[in-house]
């Protein structure tokens, strides 16, 4: 049996989630949610590079086939609570990359009105990622299985993001702050920052309740490192000496007094700033997840478009890799959100989701 889908967004991770359900045997795409007015009425299979499907691209939520769906990948920047709430009341369950992977987080207002939208509707509503997400509280948290005492977590994420400004200079300027002065990047009211910590608090709150610990606080400690010389993104865009070029993010989960839970990132554009941080990787993306304990455990994951040496995208692509990953660890929860039983099921609830339809081709 084919699930049938409807994509909601078909922006940097969007186009994605599109592209693997078209492609996929078993998924059916019968609804395509757009934001553009330049997408508006485009054949699904345009959009992403795919044969025609028939399914044309609306606005409004109002022209979606919601009964004729199972689920919606909801792939926005950021999360409308009445959204989601009416898909879900419409019976269609909903699956999010825009954070959302521990709504608990928020408080009891949220979580009650997603609550009571799937039970209106039996449906479900899970949020799914990559980091935060999967590698910031799924992989951390098997981890610490093997750890008879885990004192201290800490999850390190490095990302090459210069190529971003080609594909998304508005983002990388204006709102991650590159090439900005380092007052203008650290400014407390960027919105853009209070984004990214709220859904890092999610995992750290995650792992927190789940290994049965109370999280007492979270602090925030940001930097950014300038660069030394004039960097060249792309020929419409380039960072000035003395500018904004890496940025560092860290969240600091305070339990018994102490910093138990850290989640770090560094985003690059050069290693050529001041000051010299240690970042300690030459990867385009990779993850190092610690466990402090007994015994202590450490794990680094990275991603490209192959490790095989005869292909020629070898050991290349990782940022791409890591937005496509995003994506589609979301697909890959149709199966088992779909078969839920009704309600907010996070990665704690269902089984651990692989791929699927593993090694089809």
């Amino acid at each position: 049996m084919a699930y049938r889908v409807i994509q909601w967004g078909t922006g940097a991770i969007g186009k994605h989630t599109l592209r693997a359900v078209l492609d996929h045997p078993e998924l059916e795409l019968v609804g395509l949610k757009v934001y553009s007015e330049v997408k508006l009425g485009r054949d699904a299979g345009e959009l992403a590079d795919r044969s025609a499907t028939g399914i044309r691209a609306v606005r409004d939520m109002a022209d979606l086939p919601l009964s004729a769906a199972d689920c919606v990948l909801y792939v926005p920047m950021q999360p409308d609570y009445d959204e989601i709430a009416a898909l879900l009341r419409a019976g269609v369950s909903v699956i999010t990359t825009a954070g959302n992977m521990y709504p608990q987080t928020y408080g009891e207002e949220v979580v009650d009105k997603l609550q009571a939208a799937c039970r209106a509707g039996a449906s479900v509503f899970h949020g799914s990622g990559i980091n935060p997400a999967f590698m910031s509280d799924v992989l951390p948290l098997t981890l610490s299985g093997l750890s008879y005492r885990a004192q201290r977590i800490i999850v390190q994420e490095v990302s090459d993001v210069a190529h971003y400004a080609s594909t998304a200079p508005g983002i990388m300027m204006d709102n991650i702050g590159f090439g900005k002065t380092p007052q203008e990047a650290l400014h407390p009211d960027n919105p853009f920052i209070a984004w990214m910590s709220a859904y890092f608090r999610e995992s750290m709150q995650m792992i927190a309740d789940h290994l049965g610990v109370r999280l007492e606080r979270v602090e925030d400690n940001h930097e950014v490192a300038i660069a030394r010389e004039r960097v060249v993104l792309s020929p419409d865009c380039a960072i000035e000496a003395g500018t904004v070029a890496c940025r560092r993010f860290e969240w600091s989960g305070i339990v018994n007094g102490r910093p138990a839970i850290i989640l770090r990132t560094y985003w690059k554009t050069t290693l050529d700033i001041e000051p010299a941080w240690p970042i300690g990787s030459e990867k385009e993306v990779e993850w190092t997840i610690t466990i402090e304990g007994t015994p202590s455990f450490q794990c680094k994951v990275s991603t490209c478009a192959s490790f095989d040496p005869a292909n020629p995208r070898y050991n290349r692509g990782g940022e791409e890799a890591a937005v496509i990953a995003t994506g589609i660890h979301a697909v890959n929860a149709i199966p088992w959100v779909c078969t839920a039983e009704p309600g907010i099921r996070t990665f704690l609830d269902l089984p651990i989701i692989g791929s699927f339809g593993a090694l089809w081709h």
